[in-house]
C-alpha cells in the first residue's frame, strides 16, 4: 500500500535534514520523501517531511513563517557563523545591559536585507556556497529580503543571549547572530538553535526519530486531506470525475461574495481529491485544479 501524508520530525542535534528525511523514508518504505525548510546539522526541532504523493503539496507550504529560539554567544565570530565553524576573531564583551541589547534586536524586526553565508546549500554559478567555501573560495552573495516579524530577548546574561524568532521562510538565524554581535561590537556566533514552528507544524506535535518505527510511523502521519488549512468543498461524483481529468469546471451557486478570484480549495468527491484554485470568467466563476490526487489508497 502507498503511503501518503505528512509527519512532524523533531530532529535531532548532529544529522542534516536530508539524511533525516532519507530515515524516515527508509521507515516508512516509501521512495518519495522531502522535507520543509533546511534545519543545520546543529539545529534541533521541528523538521515536517511529506511521504508519497504528499510531496506534491510542498509549493503551498513553502512560504510558511517559521518561530526560533536561538542562543547567542558573544565575544567571539565564526567562519560558519555558528559553533560548527572555525573562531576567526574574538573580543572582549563590551559592558551591556539588557536595557541596552532590546532596541539592538527592535533594529533587525521588520523588513530587512540578509546576505546568505558562505556556508550555505545556496548555489553560485551551479555549485553550492558550502562546496566554494570548503575549497577556501570566497563569492559575494546576493542580499535577499526578509522578514522578522518579531524577536525577544529571553534570556541574557551578558556573554550570552537567548532570543525568540518569529520570520519568514529564508531567514538565516546564523546571519542575524552574526550581525546582532556586530551591532554590539564584540562579534558573535550562534551556539544553540531550536525550531519551534514551521507553519501550524509545532514541537509540541513532533515525534522524536529515535522513537519512529515501521510498526508505529503510520501512528503520526497527517494524511494528505488534513495537511493543508483551505477550505474544503464537497462535490458530487460527475464533477469530481471532471476534476479528475484536470478540466477547469464551473461551479453554480458559489458566492462572488464570499469566493474570489484565487481563492484556494480543497475538493473532495469520490473520483479524487483535488486542491482547486477558483477563477472568474464573465461574471460566473470556476474550479480550476491544479494538484489532483486519487487511488491514495492504492498500491
Amino acid at each position: 500500500m502507498s503511503v501518503n501524508g505528512l509527519i512532524v520530525i523533531d530532529k535531532p542535534k548532529g544529522l542534516t535534514s536530508r539524511k533525516v528525511t532519507t530515515m524516515v523514508s527508509k521507515i516508512f518504505s516509501e521512495k518519495r520523501a522531502g522535507h520543509l525548510g533546511t534545519l543545520d546539522p546543529m539545529a534541533t526541532g521541528v523538521l515536517p517531511i511529506l511521504i508519497g504523493k504528499a510531496t506534491r503539496l510542498a509549493s503551498f507550504l513553502e512560504a510558511d513563517e517559521k518561530q526560533y529560539l536561538a542562543k547567542i554567544k558573544l565575544g567571539q565570530s565564526t567562519d560558519t557563523m555558528d559553533a560548527d565553524g572555525q573562531i576567526t576573531s574574538e573580543k572582549p564583551v563590551p559592558d551591556v545591559s539588557k536595557e541596552q541589547i532590546l532596541p539592538i534586536l527592535e533594529k533587525f524586526s521588520g523588513e530587512i536585507e540578509q546576505k546568505p553565508p558562505m556556508y550555505s546549500a545556496v548555489k553560485h554559478q551551479g555549485e553550492r556556497l558550502y562546496n566554494l567555501a570548503r575549497k577556501g573560495e570566497t563569492v559575494e552573495t546576493t542580499p535577499r529580503k526578509i522578514k522578522i516579524f518579531e524577536i525577544t530577548l529571553e534570556n541574557f546574561d551578558r556573554t550570552e543571549l537567548e532570543i525568540m524568532v518569529r520570520c519568514s521562510p529564508g531567514t538565516y538565524i546564523r546571519v542575524l547572530a552574526d550581525e546582532v554581535g556586530k551591532t554590539i561590537g564584540c562579534g558573535a556566533h550562534l551556539v544553540g538553535l531550536r525550531r519551534l514552528k514551521s507553519g501550524k507544524f509545532t514541537v509540541d506535535k513532533a515525534v522524536e526519530l529515535s522513537t519512529l518505527t515501521a510498526e508505529n510511523c503510520s501512528n503520526y502521519l497527517t494524511p494528505i486531506e488534513q495537511i493543508l488549512d483551505f477550505e474544503k468543498m464537497e462535490i458530487n461524483e460527475e464533477a469530481g470525475y471532471q476534476i479528475k481529468d484536470g478540466r477547469t469546471m464551473s461551479v453554480e451557486g458559489l458566492s462572488s461574495e464570499k469566493y474570489s478570484s484565487g481563492t484556494m480549495l480543497q475538493v473532495i468527491s469520490k473520483p479524487c481529491f483535488a486542491i482547486c484554485e477558483i477563477e472568474e470568467k464573465g461574471g460566473s466563476l470556476f474550479l480550476k485544479p491544479l494538484k489532483v490526487f486519487h487511488d491514495l489508497e492504492g498500491e
